[in-house]
């Protein structure tokens, strides 16, 4: 495959590595603190996406590991970026839906708040190397589709 000849930066996914164990490790606290207060207390949502994120962060973290000792793990690259990403996502709409529980404006200015910054870093990104640009608009489009539909559209049904 051709783009498997494509060099990926092994650093980058020790990084990675390192924060998906330190998310994985902090969603385990959180779900202790969920069902020691009760289930009950916390919107489906949140519990949801809080569960679901682990395997997502564990997979990414197996890829990652991939991608630090094979020399063509492009394809590895890409999947642990995608099950990072959502993963990591999936725990930001958490937290956003959970302040939402607290004022549905603070809510709305967490989803605000976290775009607005993540567009800014794709954006510092793309003034450094502007070749990234089609790729970061492609990242910005994916992360702002996952905090809509995970995050924005469930604080607006609480």
């Amino acid at each position: 495959m051709k783009n498997e000849q494509v060099w990926v930066n092994p650093h980058k996914a020790s990084l990675r590595l390192a924060i998906n164990a330190f998310m994985i490790g902090s969603l385990f606290i959180i779900l202790t603190l969920i069902f020691s207060l009760g289930t009950q207390k916390f919107s489906a949502f949140i519990i949801w996406q809080v569960v679901l994120a682990i395997p997502l962060l564990f997979v990414s973290s197996l890829a990652y590991t991939k991608v630090s000792y094979r020399e063509k793990s492009r394809l590895f690259d890409r999947y642990a970026w995608v099950t990072h990403t959502i993963g990591n996502n999936m725990v930001l709409n958490a937290f956003g839906i959970i302040a939402a529980e607290f004022s549905r404006t603070l809510g709305l200015v967490y989803f605000a708040l976290a775009f607005v910054t993540l567009l800014a870093y794709y954006i510092i990104d793309v003034l450094h190397d502007p070749s990234q640009k089609g790729e970061d608009a492609v990242k910005v489009a994916f992360i702002g589709l996952i905090f809509l539909t995970g995050g924005v559209y469930p604080l607006l049904l609480l």
